[in-house]
């Protein structure tokens, strides 16, 4: 995930599109922080960052790459059983990564953070993530035992032949709880209304208005702060692409998507009890408090609340999208049959 942060937003103005070359340019924001390695740059005041539309070679190019990425997660959440360990998972996803001799792009990723370098855990251990219940993002895989219920996400990050593809997934461990269950589909609908949404033309904005329509009708929580992101060279790129209208996002860091833009599209939700708003009266997302746990890198939920993601690496097409991810013969947004029909699959989960 090393999911990018949305404050400040990125700002995409609307230019004429140059086939393979610069779509728009992006006016920066006022910080800037850098994970070395992946040009996760933080914007900083007064420079820009150019958009490119990708290329047919470029774009079979990220396909390879987020087929790779696909199939670690999908051969990860098989295992994810109980009795398996979160760091267990991540080594069946590093075998896959290695196996197709791609590159992991968050085993020993540097955190520069002061709050990393108090503990002691600068680089991130694991070749991917791998969060369980209030423990959501950046998760670090440890060797607890999954329990029946738990709420797992895998999301693994790679690079192959020099192109860069974000995939992630989640799953309820045994049967689990109705309420469990009924977050990880909300998560998938927001996906799959996102996708049923992005077409050339379209404002992101208008995007996410509809998955935070879902997330509101589910009772689920928006995830602030972190968010979607364009995708190709560098694992982060911009245009930024949150799940939910957060305050300002508008007036400064909404775009509109083009033909041949490729992005990470990412949902991220937490449970939350009937009745508790996910938007405030203005109609921005009510973002879930985080916090940092010991091991300098995971941020889990304040309230202790579990949550989910789903991400797919995305392009817009001449009349909508298609998932670079996706192996033929599924529907958009969905979980592979073995898993979605196995043993760890919903008595009754709700279909939408």
């Amino acid at each position: 995930m090393v999911t990018i942060r949305t404050t400040p937003n990125d700002i995409l103005t609307d230019a004429d599109a140059r086939r393979g070359g610069v779509v728009a340019t992006v006016r920066l924001g006022n910080s800037t922080a850098t994970r070395r390695g992946l040009g996760l740059n933080r914007p900083q005041v007064g420079g820009g960052r150019q958009v490119e539309l990708r290329t047919p070679v470029e774009i079979e190019a990220i396909r390879a790459s987020a087929l790779v990425a696909r199939a670690a997660v999908d051969a990860a959440l098989r295992c994810a059983m109980v009795g398996a360990t979160p760091a267990s998972l991540a080594a069946i996803a590093s075998g896959i990564i290695a196996a197709a001799r791609a590159e992991s792009l968050v085993q020993n990723l540097v955190n520069d953070a002061d709050s990393a370098r108090e503990v002691g855990s600068t680089t991130f251990p694991a070749s991917c993530c791998v969060a369980v219940n209030d423990r959501l993002i950046h998760a670090v895989p440890s060797d607890e035992p999954l329990r029946d219920g738990d709420v797992v996400t895998i999301d693994v990050a790679v690079r192959l032949g020099g192109w860069c593809a974000d995939v992630a997934d989640c799953i309820v461990v045994g049967r689990g709880e109705s309420r469990s269950h009924t977050m990880v589909s909300g998560c998938r609908e927001m996906l799959e209304v996102a996708l049923a949404t992005m077409a050339p033309g379209v404002r992101w904005s208008q995007v996410a208005q509809k998955m935070q329509e879902v997330a509101e009708a589910r009772s689920l929580g928006i995830v602030t702060g972190y968010a979607g992101h364009g995708i190709g060279r560098a694992l982060h790129e911009a245009p930024i692409a949150p799940c939910g209208i957060e305050r300002g996002f508008v007036e400064q860091g909404d775009f509109t998507l083009l033909p041949d833009m490729v992005l990470s599209v990412e949902p991220t939700v937490v449970s939350r009890p009937d009745g508790i708003r996910s938007v405030d009266a203005d109609g921005y997302a009510i973002g879930c408090r985080l916090a940092l746990c010991s091991d300098g890198w995971t941020m889990r939920t304040e309230s202790g609340a579990a949550g989910c993601a789903v991400e797919r690496t995305v392009v817009i097409t001449r009349s909508g999208c298609e998932m670079l991810d996706e192996m033929p013969g599924e529907m958009p947004g969905q979980m592979p049959s073995e898993i979605r029909n196995g043993a760890r699959a919903p008595v009754s989960a709700p279909v939408y």
